[in-house]
């Protein structure tokens, strides 16, 4: 399955994340989880057992809870998972400890099938399983009824039932209806005023003493977002103005920095955006002298949320054929591999092809969207090589653009630049808005009952770097110094790696940088990242330095504003389109080969 990365800042993004996060409110099973396997706290729990992120553990014990009640009710679901052919030789297998064959069971489901619960018709509000303790939630016409007053004290709504009229009250409004009646309406308390009437297409009714309401319409009457996941059968309830509110209590800092920004304008269509680089490279030689080589380019990109339209000039004329000479003693480089066309195609192009190279991109990330890419200079990578193709590589001299069929390991890769992007645009307007939006897209439209952990294991990230408790104030300037090297899980007697950054809250700017290095019996680098300026108006200076081999200065500027222009998802109209792929070979409807890219593009790029 398609999955993002979901932190908005590159460098750090594979970051794993300390400290402590909202907890979704659970039940916990009787002994706690942690204590039923031996450990005496949920935190001793959740740092040795390995789930990387995926749970949070009041979520975690929550769905361990619910596998392993459905195997307590039905042991065959033990039998069955582990391949069993009946009980007695499941209990053979746990030399007869059965409970503990359940335990383990339920905790293998919960962790190999994630979210996906062996179990009954299920709700679930603000990321934790509602449990009904005498009736169960069941489907009538397609909807999911559940007993009206177990979910209305759930959400804490005051219950009356007077001569037929059936009332829930909370937050200063009263939500009537009748059984059997197909209607629901809202009213203020305060005014007597009816603030809405919604019609049902399920009425509510009476069965074994309960009152049964078609949820969605009673949660949306008091403001929660329904979703349904089909997978598992879950009716999924959440207060997302709620939830955007306790995330940003984490964030009260960094919101009133971008508070501080510039109006952007929320109508515009997209965000157009200009990168300009410049580079210098020296490389040390004792004997021959040091040589010194720069190289340049500049970058015009056009984003919206669906699509990107990118188009990338560079100056690589002062590359030479020293650069890397000897391919067998670059690392993971032999001679069949993409790396090695790369290299040598910067060494066999002429130099007036490396000093005006032209890369043109464009794509969609929705649906069935496609990435295309289009660069003269990129014909001569398979030239010679087993994998060439004159006709294809011809097209691509020729301002032919080649498809991939897949997003993802572009756009994906790159998830960093569309949250930006958003707050950039003025799209979203604190951190808690930016972190439910996008883990409401991770959901893809049907796994919502991972959206609480999403958005909490987000949270922990965010928080990791730029939480309220990490800023010392000085007037209108925070500051925040990290120690990146637990977060890393690097070597601390091999390597170090810091991060030390200033907001500025009245007028929106930002300056730090970041230092690290790495040591061995052989060699030493240090790499270093200066940056200062405002949201949409960025510069960086990037410093790797070998000792007594190299460095490396990458020169950065960053400018956006919003734009009218939308970005182009596909080549204009007319273009040549090829597929080429370097694994699979593919036919047209003329029995003609035809290829796909994706993989060299993806290492490419």
């Amino acid at each position: 399955m398609k999955k993002r990365n979901r932190f908005a800042a590159a460098a750090l993004a594979a970051l794993l994340l300390a400290g402590s996060a909202p907890s979704a409110l659970a039940l916990d099973a009787t002994p706690p989880m942690y204590q039923q396997f031996g450990y005496d706290s949920a935190e001793e729990y959740m740092e040795q057992e390995s789930y990387y992120g995926v749970f949070d553990y009041d979520t975690l014990s929550d769905h361990y809870r619910q596998h392993l009640d459905a195997i307590h009710k039905d042991p065959q679901i033990a039998v069955d998972y582990w391949g069993y052919d009946d009980l007695e030789g499941l209990s053979f297998g746990w030399d007869g400890d059965l409970e503990e064959c359940y335990r383990d069971t339920a905790r293998a489901m919960t962790e190999g099938d994630e979210y996906k619960l062996r179990c009954q018709l299920s709700v679930q509000l603000n990321g934790a399983y509602v449990h009904f303790a005498d009736a169960q939630p069941e489907k009538v016409n397609g909807r999911v009824m559940v007993p009206f007053r177990a979910i209305a004290e759930v959400l804490g709504a005051e219950v009356d039932y007077n001569a037929g009229a059936i009332t829930a009250k909370k937050n200063g409004q009263t939500l009537a209806f009748s059984l059997g009646g197909k209607q629901l309406t809202i009213t203020d308390d305060s005014t007597g005023k009816v603030i809405k009437t919604t019609s049902v297409d399920s009425a509510p009714y009476k069965k074994r003493g309960r009152t049964y309401v078609p949820v969605r319409f009673f949660a949306e009457g008091f403001g929660l977002t329904v979703q349904w996941e089909n997978s598992v059968q879950t009716a999924v309830l959440y207060d997302r103005d709620a939830l955007i509110a306790d995330i940003d209590s984490h964030f009260t800092v960094l919101n009133q920095w971008l508070k501080a920004q510039p109006s952007y304008g929320q109508n515009a269509k997209a965000l157009s955006s200009t990168i300009n680089v410049s580079t210098d490279y020296t490389l040390y030689d004792s004997i021959a002298g040091d040589k010194s080589y720069r190289a340049s380019a500049k970058i015009n990109a056009l984003t919206d949320e669906n699509a990107a339209e990118v188009h990338l000039s560079a100056d690589l004329s002062d590359l030479p054929s020293e650069y890397y000479p000897n391919y067998s003693s670059i690392p993971f480089v032999t001679d069949d591999s993409f790396e090695w066309s790369i290299f040598r195609t910067l060494r066999s192009s002429d130099k007036s092809t490396l000093k005006n190279l032209q890369v043109d991109l464009c794509g969609s990330d929705s649906g069935a969207g496609c990435f295309y890419m289009r660069s003269p200079a990129l014909s001569e990578m398979y030239r010679g090589t087993e994998k060439d193709r004159p006709e294809e590589r011809t097209a691509m001299k020729n301002g032919a653009w080649v498809n991939v069929a897949t997003m993802d390991t572009v756009f994906g890769a790159t998830d960093f630049v569309e949250r930006w992007s958003e707050l950039a645009q003025g799209k979203v307007n604190t951190v808690g808005e930016s972190i439910v939006i996008n883990s409401e897209k991770n959901t893809y439209g049907y796994e919502w009952s991972k959206l609480f952990a999403d958005a909490y294991e987000e949270c922990r990230n965010w928080e990791a770097l730029a939480g309220d408790s990490l800023f010392t104030r000085s007037g209108s300037r925070y500051t925040a110094n990290i120690d990146l090297q637990d977060m890393l899980g690097s070597d601390p007697d091999t390597s170090t790696s810091t991060i030390k950054y200033t907001l500025d809250t009245s007028n929106g700017s930002i300056s730090g940088s970041t230092s690290s290095s790495y040591t061995n019996w052989y060699t030493q680098s240090i790499t270093t990242i200066e940056f200062s300026g405002k949201l949409r108006s960025l510069s960086f200076t990037r410093t790797e330095q070998v000792k007594n081999k190299s460095k490396l200065v990458r020169r950065s500027t960053l400018t956006a504003s919003p734009t009218d222009t939308a970005p182009a998802a596909t080549p204009p109209k007319g273009s040549k389109i090829i597929l080429w792929d370097t694994e699979s070979t593919y036919y047209d409807e003329d029995g003609n080969e035809i290829t796909d890219m994706s993989d060299f593009l993806s290492t490419f790029l």
